[in-house]
């Protein structure tokens, strides 16, 4: 949990700024327009599709409790930044986390056992979301100080993880390199940090941010 808000107030700022996502919805419809302080854009259909489900409702309210209480409310609308001056309102976070979790065309990761088989089955995930010289630069050791490698001693692992033993839900996210360098200086990279929901009993992919 510390690791988790210690990221979350590195990047704080952005949020306070912005309150917004950089998630792209996959279909942006034609009448989107910049955002006035009265004008907001509605969820497009193309998220509704899979509501009628008795599945998606059920995986939804789960998803709806989950971000209450992971955040102490359900922020709606979920507002997400498309476009340079244009916000996208998804209906809640929940409906937002559940609509980028079904682009992945393969959801079901297999039961989650530990936190060490979570970051095995998700690490493919970063590197197909975020790349994977981004993975190689979380993972490292060593941080460029002017072109020169340097070691460094970590203040937290490469990936901060939790499960919620209530929702069966896991969080695991990265975390970008902070520490002390072998020359004895302090530093930390801002950065906004992707993470992940999954599901425990089947390792389904529930939200992604």
């Amino acid at each position: 949990m510390k690791n988790k808000f210690r990221a979350i107030l590195i990047a704080g700022f952005c949020l306070l700024i912005s309150g917004c996502s950089e998630s792209v919805p996959e279909e942006i419809p034609e009448t989107t327009v910049p955002v006035t302080e009265t004008e907001s854009e509605t969820i497009p259909e193309t998220e509704s599709e899979t509501q009628d489900s008795a599945g998606y409702e059920e995986e939804r309210k789960l998803m709806e409790d989950f971000c209450t209480e992971f955040h102490g409310q359900l922020i709606a609308p979920y507002p997400v930044l498309i476009a340079e001056n244009t916000l996208y309102d998804y209906e809640n976070e929940a409906v937002f986390l559940l609509h980028e979790a079904e682009k992945f065309p393969e959801r079901i990761l297999g039961t989650i056992t530990s936190e060490e088989d979570l970051i095995t089955k998700v690490r493919p995930l970063f590197i197909e979301k975020k790349g994977e010289d981004y993975i190689n630069h979380i993972e490292s050791d060593y941080v460029d100080v002017d072109g020169v490698k340097m070691k460094y001693e970590r203040m937290d692992p490469p990936y901060g993880t939790e499960y919620y033993e209530k929702f069966d839900i896991w969080y695991i996210q990265t975390n970008a390199p902070m520490g002390t360098r072998e020359d004895g200086v302090q530093f930390a990279t801002p950065a906004q940090p992707p993470y992940f929901l999954i599901r425990g009993s089947d390792g389904k992919i529930m939200g992604y941010s």
